[in-house]
């Protein structure tokens, strides 16, 4: 059975909370440019509307006004409901796993349901393949207007409220998905943000994630999947919205150019978040497009010639094992993988 996976390091929680930035002229490569303590302090609700105004569609987008709504909404869920509602915590602990924390985590979660009346967009919940062509559909601002969101404006939303509480949450993946993680270096819970009509509250351990959502090892042993993200892997998720809206507004339109675009975005995600499989994979798509407008289809660099590539990845290896570099971490559990995309590839030549 696999243990909760809090030893990778617990959430960093600012000294002091900076509520008063003026985020009108920042843009993603500002925030790229701070440190995780730095951008620990920052709002991330603020940090996922300075990536969102990035777009063209949402250029205009002013912050202040999103932030004072949610610094409303934690105010009265503090003030008018938790003194309330923590009467049921001490007359039945045990069925709250005897801890405080995750009574509150699931207060929270049912404030936003049953207070404020936001729920997961039901028209989405059983699609099996979506293009994400209204940015509403990813950033807070469409959650915070509409009340209906998708995981990643839900579990954003949930971060944001946290923030404001001094808690130790961030987002984590699980795949393409995102949930809200709370990891205080004693106790790790996993808190599912799209639990509308439910009771808004749902949390499940990492075993029984793994296993529901096909979690392979790999996933987990790389850092990707199923941890507390650090601030800068949260910009870089947030960047990686933005990435994907691009490339599926083109893929919708049929428009190869728009879809390229993305790349910049796919990339500065990587460069912030670089152990994430799913940017990883949505930028590689993407890359290889590009190979495929920059080189003739035989010239070294086109996508046709990437089993060549991986014949250099190889005698790349070779050279480290020879050299006697420690390979037994970074190379050799993936080694049998590239042989056989190598075999494959050089197969089909």
């Amino acid at each position: 059975m696999l243990p909760d996976r809090g030893s990778l390091g617990a959430v960093i929680v600012a000294e002091r909370n900076v509520a008063d930035r003026d985020f009108s002229t920042a843009t993603a490569f500002d925030l790229a440019a701070l440190s995780d303590e730095q951008l620990a302090e920052l709002d991330p609700l603020a940090i996922n509307l300075v990536v969102a105004r990035g777009l063209p569609a949402l250029s205009d987008l002013d912050i202040r006004p999103y932030q004072q709504i949610v610094d409303d909404w934690t105010s009265d869920f503090v003030q008018r409901c938790l003194p309330h509602w923590e009467v049921v915590f001490r007359q039945t602990p045990h069925e709250w796993k005897n801890d405080i924390r995750y009574f509150r985590l699931g207060m929270v979660s049912q404030y936003i349901e049953l207070e404020l009346g936001i729920r997961y967009k039901p028209e989405q919940r059983d699609v099996q393949a979506i293009l994400y062509t209204d940015p509403a559909d990813l950033f807070l601002n469409g959650l915070i207007d509409s009340r209906e969101g998708t995981c990643a404006n839900l579990a954003a939303l949930q971060l944001a409220v946290g923030w404001r509480l001094g808690w130790p949450v961030s987002l984590a993946c699980v795949n393409s998905h995102f949930m809200l993680r709370f990891d205080d270096g004693n106790a790790v819970y996993n808190i599912e943000a799209t639990q509308s009509g439910y009771g808004g509250f749902k949390s499940d351990p990492d075993s029984y994630l793994v296993g529901e959502r096909g979690l392979p090892t790999i996933a987990l042993e790389c850092g990707s999947d199923l941890r507390a993200l650090r601030p800068r892997e949260v910009l870089g998720s947030f960047v990686g919205l933005r990435a994907r809206h691009l490339r599926d507004l083109g893929q919708h339109r049929g428009n190869e150019a728009e879809i390229l675009e993305s790349e910049a975005d796919w990339l500065l995600a990587r460069i912030l978040y670089p152990a994430s499989r799913f940017l990883y994979k949505g930028q590689m798509v993407v890359s290889t497009l590009r190979g495929g407008a920059l080189f003739d289809p035989n010239e070294a660099g086109h996508p046709n010639t990437y089993a060549g590539c991986l014949r250099e990845v190889r005698q790349l290896r070779s050279r480290l094992s020879d050299s006697g570099s420690d390979t037994s971490q970074s190379i050799e559990p993936r080694k049998h993988s590239v042989d056989e995309l190598f075999s494959i590839l050089g197969a089909a030549q």
